[in-house]
């Protein structure tokens, strides 16, 4: 599953969590989200290990945030998620090991910082409560 695509759906399903108190399974949030339940639970099993799930096992058992929405960043979920590199970095592969392509490259890695430093600091200006609104 493609980074973006386990980005939407670990936000939709903390949506789904911060829309209640209790806890909820696997299965019934990706029944709400659409998203297939090994997937979700790959997801899930991403965002507990980040602290921002956590998770009870057994019958009576499920998924609840760990904090109130509005203390969970956006920037927090993708960083927990994040496990390719971004789709930016593929421009280094257009760049060669002679003069020009290593100047070139420079100046790739530049633009690609900023790029990571600005998603960070977009992401970050929102919380699971904003898109609860």
């Amino acid at each position: 599953m493609a980074q973006i695509r386990r980005f939407g759906f670990g936000l939709q399903a903390l949506i789904v969590l911060a829309l209640t108190s209790e806890q909820r399974s696997s299965a019934e949030i990706a029944e709400e989200i659409r998203c297939e339940p090994t997937a979700l639970r790959k997801i899930l099993a991403q965002l507990a290990e980040a602290g921002i799930v956590e998770v009870k096992q057994g019958r009576a058992g499920g998924y609840q945030l760990t904090r109130k929405p509005g203390e969970i960043t956006l920037s927090e979920i993708y960083n927990a998620l994040h496990e390719e590199e971004p789709l930016w970095n593929q421009m280094l592969d257009t760049t060669g090991n002679h003069l020009f392509g290593k100047k070139v490259n420079e100046s790739f890695q530049k633009i690609m910082t900023d790029i990571i430093v600005q998603v960070d600091h977009v992401l970050g200006t929102y919380t699971i409560a904003d898109l609860l609104e």
